[in-house]
């Protein structure tokens, strides 16, 4: 291994069983097989899976990789081989030098223990000698911000507290190699800036970074180089920009297949006799033209085919949007067109309707829309479209928030000037994304 290698993975595959109780027998039977000497194969028991399958890639000391792909693509289960909490079924994992896991914040915790205890068991089980604990106890509690609490019982503590405490128990253990799982959300923006500005010192020092995030925002400035991961496997690996294109692209072409095939169902569902309103479909445009995505603060529309059976009103139609990659199944829109523009009288045969969004307010990432068409003061439901993907692009003016804000920037007295060159540290406006 080079000298400046601190994590070498080579070829590294995981499987699985869905069967628990399948998954007790195989583990028993690989235990026997490793102590006699015996290595695994790559065939599959029955009920097996392949969690990972064939990843490789180096991780060179003061440097950072990104890991990517949709949930379960494999990105815990191969920071887990890294922490060396699993064990690879083929491949070997290398590691030098002491590792800081950010796999969840507070795992580990004994809530029936003070937060003093749990100081102490926790750098203890990360391999810090009780001198050193005692040594970095203060600066603990410090950046925790937690002085008051830290007798009281773990168990007291709210979830927030609990992330802020284990995250100042990892980065003061000195590490060579943090390991963070989706766990930079930590506490309010200003504790969030806390926590990049101390990663950022710390790979200053020559501390090496594993990151999985879904915020591609993140990714980009966090990391130098950048792991897609698909079903398991290694999609692709490079510049953190260009492995990020290739991921859009490719959660683009699968919102188009998936938006395909609910329009082929639309069209094959039965002549619609029980319903006064049917949904014939639902496309995206960008400018008037058909388009399968929409761009972050850039003009979008929504158009929606009806047909009735009959003249009908009041008829409302609905939009619910979904998130399914920073907050996952969390609602970010609601809108109704009898709230937002009135009621409709839809006339017998058919019909469009059209959303039009000035500005496209969602932050990039993949949405589900919920579509309903109802009728009446309760809302009676007509008919529904319940998974019909959007993605959003990042269209420039969205890329480090949580939504775009439309705006514009003048001053009295400043005057333009030239901004300093690139530099490996990345761009402090993503700092809030953290």
């Amino acid at each position: 291994m080079a000298d400046d290698v601190v994590v070498r993975v080579e070829g590294v595959a995981k499987k699985f069983a869905r069967s628990l109780k399948r998954s007790f027998v195989y583990g028993a039977r690989d235990i026997g097989r490793l102590l006699l000497g015996r290595t695994s194969d790559d065939t599959l028991r029955e009920s097996e899976f392949w969690a990972v399958r064939d990843v490789s890639f180096t991780l060179r000391a003061g440097r950072s990789i990104g890991i990517i792909g949709n949930n379960g693509s494999g990105k815990t289960t191969l920071l887990r081989m890294v922490c060396g909490i699993l064990r690879p079924s083929l491949g070997r994992v290398h590691v030098t030098g002491r590792v800081a896991p950010m796999l969840a914040l507070g795992a580990g915790f004994k809530p029936v223990l003070s937060g003093r205890q749990n100081v102490f068991l926790n750098l203890a089980l990360l391999g810090v000698s009780e001198r050193d604990i005692r040594a970095r106890y203060d600066a603990i509690v410090d950046f925790a911000e937690l002085h008051d609490a830290m007798d009281a019982p773990l168990g007291t503590y709210s979830s927030g507290m609990q992330a802020r405490l284990g995250f100042a128990c990892a980065v003061h253990t000195n590490p060579s190699i943090l390991i963070v799982d989706e766990v930079l959300s930590v506490g309010d923006a200003r504790f969030r800036v806390k926590c990049r500005n101390t990663i950022n010192e710390l790979r200053r020092k020559g501390t090496s970074l594993l990151l999985v995030s879904h915020s591609p925002v993140l990714v980009e400035a966090l990391s130098d180089e950048c792991l897609y991961l698909k079903a398991g496997r290694q999609a692709a690996f490079g510049p953190a920009r260009e492995v990020l294109k290739k991921y859009d692209e490719d959660t683009v072409r699968g919102a188009t297949l998936a938006n395909q095939n609910q329009a082929a169902a639309l069209q094959e569902r039965p002549a619609d006799r029980d319903r006064a309103v049917a949904v014939r479909s639902v496309r995206f445009s960008i400018g008037g033209a058909d388009s399968d995505h929409w761009r972050s603060s850039k003009p979008a529309e929504l158009v929606v085919a009806l047909h009735a059976r009959a003249t009908i009103e009041p008829v409302s139609v609905n939009v619910m949007l979904f998130d399914l990659v920073h907050q996952p199944g969390e609602t970010v829109q609601f809108l109704m067109s009898s709230r937002d523009h009135g009621w409709w009288r839809l006339p017998e045969g058919d019909c469009t309707v059209t959303l039009a969004l000035p500005h496209a307010g969602l932050r990039p990432g993949t949405y589900r829309l919920k579509l309903s068409v109802s009728t009446g003061a309760l809302h009676d439901i007509l008919d529904v479209v319940d998974d019909v993907r959007v993605v959003v692009q990042d269209g420039g003016g969205a890329a480090h928030c949580t939504y775009f804000q439309p705006r514009s920037w003048t001053s009295a007295g400043a005057s333009p000037c030239d901004g300093p060159a690139p530099v490996d540290d990345p761009d402090p406006a993503a700092a809030d994304e953290t």
